[in-house]
């Protein structure tokens, strides 16, 4: 009974210290998508647990000039300071504008959902054009 004890009152002080320390586990991030450099793009992107350890990412946009095609990607880092993207460039499928002007896609990463750090979606100019980012988004946990 003794050693139950023990085990008990560790996992508790485990758990107080990952509370006190700001480690709390997140269900799902979110943020808001901006156009950048006079660009009307605008939408919702967000990052949620997937099945099996992975993590499900999808970016929703309109304001952008009709059919046209955006790689994206969900990066580490924030819209300030640039990192690299979230399980690399391969899940992510461009995205196809209607004739209205507004896309979507989804990616699913193979990689649990993180629970901590800074993250980010940014929309590229087009595939010839990388370097060039029309829209920004940071994301933020969901409590």
């Amino acid at each position: 009974m003794k050693r139950f004890s023990v085990a008990t009152a560790a996992v508790l002080v485990g758990l107080s210290s990952s509370v006190a320390y700001g480690l709390v586990l997140h269900g799902s991030w979110s943020g808001m998508v901006m156009g950048k450099d006079g660009s009307k793009i605008h939408g919702t992107a967000t990052m949620k647990e997937g099945k099996d350890n992975t993590t499900e990412v999808a970016v929703k946009l309109s304001g952008d000039s009709p059919s046209t095609t955006r790689p994206w990607h969900i990066h580490v880092g924030s819209c300030t300071k640039a990192g690299a993207p979230l399980g690399g460039g391969k899940p992510y499928s461009p995205m196809v504008g209607d004739a209205k002007g507004a896309a979507e896609s989804k990616a699913t990463l193979a990689l649990p959902l993180p629970d901590t750090g800074s993250y980010y979606v940014n929309v590229h100019e087009s595939g010839t054009n990388m370097g060039k980012i029309v829209a920004c988004g940071d994301l933020t946990a969901d409590k």
